[in-house]
Parts: C-alpha cells; structure tokens; sequence
C-alpha cells in the first residue's frame, strides 16, 4: 500500500518528503475571486454574451438535465487530469441527480439541443464555490468553460455573493487559464507526493 501525502508547496515539509523517497505525483492550485460592492461584471458577463453570439445557449439547468450532465460527465471523464487532491470519480446517475437535492446549482451550454458544457456550484457560508467545470472534447477551444462558469458566478454574486473559489490540478493549463481570465488570484499551491 502507497503512502500519499498532500502538502502546500511552500511547506517545509517538501523537502523532507522528497528527502525521504517521495515522489511527486501531481500538483494543484486554489483560487479566490474577490469582486467589490458594487460589483463590476462587465468583463464576466462578456464571456456568456461571447458564447451566445456564436449560437450557443448559456442557462441554469434544472434536473431535468440530469441524463445530458451524466452523458456529458461519462464522455469526459477520462480526460480530467488526476492527482489526489483532485480526483473527479467516473460519474453514477444518482449522484449527478443528487446535485440538485443537495442545493447545487447546475449551469450549462447548449448547442441547439445538445448540452456541451457544464458548471457545478454552490454557495458555502457565503462563498461561492465551482465544483467542477466540464466541456465536451469537440466544443473545447471556445471558452465555454468561460461562459457556464462566468454565468455561475453573475447569478451568485445577482445575490450578493462576493467571494468565490476554485481550484484544478496543475497540469490543466485551459483551467487555470480560465479562472485567471475572470479575474481569480492564485492563493494556494499544493503537491501531491507518493511513497511506496
């Protein structure tokens, strides 16, 4: 059985791991947006109006859409990049169904009827938090992770939210990329390490 260990990258720690045999298997990163009062969303909001001029739909889904999520999840899942910290499991029915009973908020985009996009958030004592951002392999490159994400964020901070997170794996440039053109700040880095 592996020993796995999940350390800040700036913990002193690392040294003494990778001292002792550890092998790094992946790093991570968290993100903070903080926008001000009142907030200024010009810039967020372009993403979905970007995303709607190419004839592509951005709205909140109801469950309703639990089987297109779930299609969506299944067909992407072998591209999430993994690390311990941010392993996203293969997707079952009932637990995507289970977003909307837990409270989380589902926005998504449409391509005529076709969902080829998805965001899962929810607001935590007061911060809103993506849970995972998913964009089908053929609508990649148009930044429509933006724009579900972007729609997430107007809707929550619609009512009042001003802090949001999010984080990924290091190695997934498109989703730190996106966060980084809303306007997040990098906080936290994190390294996952392994021994044998």
């Amino acid at each position: 059985m592996s020993d796995i260990q999940i350390v800040q990258a700036e913990d002193p720690q690392v040294a003494d791991l990778e001292a002792s045999g550890y092998r790094l298997l992946g790093e991570s990163w968290g993100a903070r947006l903080h926008l001000a009062e009142p907030p200024d969303l010009a810039k967020i909001e372009r993403a979905v109006a970007e995303a709607e001029a190419s004839g592509i739909t951005i709205r909140e889904l109801s469950v309703d859409y639990a089987g297109a999520v779930y299609e969506l999840e299944l067909a992407n899942n072998a591209d999430y990049p993994f690390t311990p910290a941010t392993f996203q499991p293969p997707p079952e029915r009932e637990s995507i169904r289970g977003f909307w009973d837990s409270g989380k908020r589902i926005f998504g985009a449409l391509d005529g009827d076709i969902l080829v996009a998805v965001v899962v958030g929810q607001v935590v004592d007061g911060t809103g938090d993506n849970d995972f951002a998913s964009v089908l392999s053929t609508h990649r490159g148009r930044r429509l992770g933006a724009a579900v994400a972007a729609a997430s964020i107007v809707a929550f901070a619609n009512e009042g939210v001003r802090v949001f997170t999010a984080g990924g794996a290091g190695v997934n440039a498109a989703s730190l990329g996106l966060v980084r053109s809303m306007g997040f700040h990098v906080e936290e880095q994190w390294r996952s390490y392994e021994r044998d």
